[in-house]
C-alpha cells in the first residue's frame, strides 16, 4: 500500500513539474520579414523646361468595384491664366467661369453678364466674351501695352489678324509694333533686328541679331517661371509661360530685368541682348506647346 502510494506521489510531482516548466517557458521572439529594398533617389533634372503645367487627374475607385460608390472628383481645375487686360474680348477655354474671368480682367461680374446677355454664369468652350463696354477704344501713352486699332492683312489666314500695339516702357519711347494672333494669343516680335538662323534641324528656334544692351521684349503676356543661367548654351535665360499650352524662351542675354513669379504684359522689356554663352551677339528665342519646340515663323509677326 505505501508503495503504490509512493509510486502515485511520484508521478504526480512529475507531471506538476513539466506543468510548471511549460508556464515558464518564454514565448519566441518577434521575427521581421527580409531587409529593405534601396530604391533609387529620384531627383528632378535642372531644365526649367520641363513638361506643360500639371492637372491632377480625378482619383479612382481603389478597389476598382463597379458596384462601390465612392465619390469621384470631377477633376475640374479653375482657369487664372495671364491676359491681357487691355483687351475688348475674350475667348472661354477650359477653367472658365465667370467669377475669374471678371477677377482677371478686373471687371464686376455684373458687367461681364450685362455686356454679353448672359441671365445666368453658363458660359461655353469657345464662347467669345465681350470684356469691355461697347465702343471701347484702349488709349495711348499708358505704361501698359495697349491695342490701338484693328486692321485684316490682306491674304493672310483666318486666324491670323494683325493688330497696332503701343508699347511704352518708363525708360524707352513710345514705339509701335505689329501683333499676329494665333491660338488665342497676340504674338508680338521679341527683338528688332534680321534671323541669323531660323527653326529646324539642331536649333530650336530662331536666332535674332542685334546689338549689345538691344533691348528684349516679352512675346506675349504671361508669367515668369525661370530666369538664370543654370542651362547649358543658353545663357542668361528668361522663360515666360502664357498659358497651360504655350511657353516662351528667350536666351543669351546680356543681362535679365524681371524675375521668377513676376506678370509680364505683351511688350515689356524683360532683358538686354547679349552674347552669355554664344559666339555673337543674339537673342536665341523658342516657343514650345505642351513642352515641344515649334517654329515661331508660325505664331509671331516677322
Amino acid at each position: 500500500m505505501l508503495k503504490k502510494t509512493a509510486i502515485r506521489s511520484g508521478w504526480c510531482m512529475l507531471v506538476l513539474a513539466l506543468a510548471a516548466c511549460t508556464g515558464l517557458k518564454q514565448p519566441a521572439a518577434p521575427t521581421e520579414a527580409g531587409g529593405t529594398t534601396d530604391s533609387p533617389a529620384v531627383t528632378n533634372a535642372d531644365n526649367p523646361y520641363g513638361s506643360a503645367p500639371y492637372t491632377p487627374p480625378p482619383p479612382s475607385n481603389v478597389d476598382n468595384n463597379p458596384s462601390v460608390s465612392t465619390p469621384v472628383s470631377t477633376g475640374y481645375v479653375p482657369n487664372y491664366s495671364p491676359v491681357d487686360i487691355t483687351a475688348a474680348n475674350h475667348t472661354v477655354q477650359r477653367g472658365d467661369t465667370v467669377y475669374n474671368i471678371s477677377k482677371r480682367y478686373q471687371i464686376t461680374q455684373d458687367n461681364l453678364r450685362s455686356w454679353n446677355n448672359l441671365v445666368d454664369d453658363n458660359i461655353k468652350l469657345g464662347q467669345v466674351l465681350r470684356v469691355k463696354p461697347a465702343g471701347y477704344v484702349a488709349t495711348a501713352g499708358t505704361t501698359t501695352t495697349t491695342v490701338t486699332t484693328v486692321t485684316p492683312q490682306v491674304n493672310t489666314p483666318k486666324a491670323t489678324t494683325t493688330t497696332t500695339v503701343t508699347n511704352t516702357t518708363t525708360t524707352k519711347s513710345t514705339t509701335t509694333e505689329t501683333v499676329k494672333n494665333s491660338s488665342g494669343i497676340d504674338w508680338l516680335r521679341p527683338t528688332a533686328g534680321k534671323i541669323l538662323q531660323g527653326f529646324g534641324g539642331s536649333s530650336k528656334g530662331i536666332d535674332f541679331g542685334g546689338n549689345m544692351g538691344q533691348p528684349v521684349v516679352s512675346a506675349a503676356a504671361g508669367k515668369v517661371v525661370y530666369a538664370g543661367n543654370g542651362l547649358r548654351g543658353y545663357g542668361n535665360l528668361i522663360i515666360i509661360q502664357h498659358n497651360q499650352v504655350y511657353l516662351t524662351a528667350y536666351g543669351n542675354n546680356q543681362k535679365i530685368l524681371v524675375k521668377v513669379g513676376e506678370q509680364i504684359k505683351r511688350g515689356q522689356q524683360i532683358a538686354t541682348m547679349g552674347n552669355t554663352d554664344a559666339k555673337r551677339t543674339q537673342l536665341h528665342f523658342e516657343l514650345r506647346q505642351n513642352g515641344q519646340p515649334q517654329d515661331p515663323a508660325k505664331f509671331l509677326p516677322l
